[in-house]
């Protein structure tokens, strides 16, 4: 008898563990049906990814992302306000490699709301006049010698995964040290930054994560204040040509307004009409296609 309720409770027990492990429901064709799962390790969303129409980034991009445009706006909107303000006060502040040819692109376009090293944003540092290289922070208590960009949002170092998580909360995320500990658990001064966390044999701040931009590590960067006649002599967009896509005008408008374009396919749909034209000619020339007179 005993036995018996043994073989009973541990075939209750083998079928408890087969449905856990069978906790995706598939199709006739074993294919994830999209939906919201309860796992061992928390809550699961599938979406059905569709095929793009056409392989090319921006047609990509939107197969995998419903509200492609929104999206894009709320990305984007932090480095068009830098833009606007930058325009407004002939000062350009941009987080860019520090070694060549990979400092000729600006990673982000710096704004007032953006973050520095320290935890404070870039508003609660002394103002920028033209004179000071690097303004200081001005939080009571705060050792930071001058603003230094640090990434603040997942998007920036290519974590778009962690928005997923039911618990996520954007303001409380924060960039960590390889050592696991927030930049704001370092000391902002002197370099290299060590760690304030008791117990912790960190000496200085290493980046757990590149640059979305880039691939390199934080380190790697450098925080620049300049003027717009610094950046003209050194050949760098000014004014609106600093806006983001500026180069792809229909892309540009997308990131601005927030509103799609479904004419906006591929690269070429969003680049300027003579541009656009002069690759379609380019596409159907004779020579091109293998056509002999």
């Amino acid at each position: 008898m005993s036995n018996t309720i043994q073989n009973k409770s541990l075939s209750t027990k083998q079928t408890k563990r087969k449905k856990e492990k069978q906790s995706f429901l598939t199709d006739k064709d074993y294919n994830i049906i999209p939906g919201t799962y309860r796992t061992p390790v928390g809550e699961v969303r599938i979406t059905k990814i569709a095929s793009p129409k056409r392989y090319d980034v921006i047609s990509l991009v939107r197969s995998i992302n419903e509200n492609f445009a929104p999206r894009t706006k709320e990305l984007f909107t932090p480095e068009i306000e830098a833009v606007k303000e930058a325009m407004k006060t002939g000062t350009y502040i941009a987080w860019r490699p520090i070694d060549k040819p990979w400092n000729q692109q600006d990673c982000q376009r710096v704004c007032r709301n953006s973050r520095c090293f320290c935890g404070h944003l870039l508003n609660q540092h002394d103002s920028f006049s033209g004179k000071i290289t690097v303004p200081r922070c001005n939080h009571t208590g705060c050792l930071c010698t001058g603003f230094k960009f640090i990434p603040s949002r997942p998007e920036e170092v290519g974590e778009f995964w962690i928005t997923k998580r039911s618990d996520f909360d954007r303001s409380a995320y924060r960039v960590k040290c390889k050592c696991k500990h927030t930049h704001e658990e370092h000391v902002s001064y002197p370099v290299p930054y060590q760690c304030k966390i008791k117990g912790c044999k960190c000496s200085g701040f290493s980046s757990a994560f590149l640059c979305a931009a880039c691939d390199k590590h934080w380190n790697e960067h450098e925080t620049v204040f300049e003027s717009e006649m610094e950046r003209k002599a050194e050949g760098r967009p000014v004014g609106e040509a600093w806006l983001p896509f500026a180069e792809l005008p229909e892309l540009a408008k997308i990131a601005l307004t927030g509103v799609d374009n479904p004419d906006v396919q591929t690269i070429i749909d969003a680049l300027p009409t003579s541009s656009r034209q002069n690759i379609l000619e380019q596409q159907t020339s004779p020579a091109l296609c293998g056509i002999k007179d």
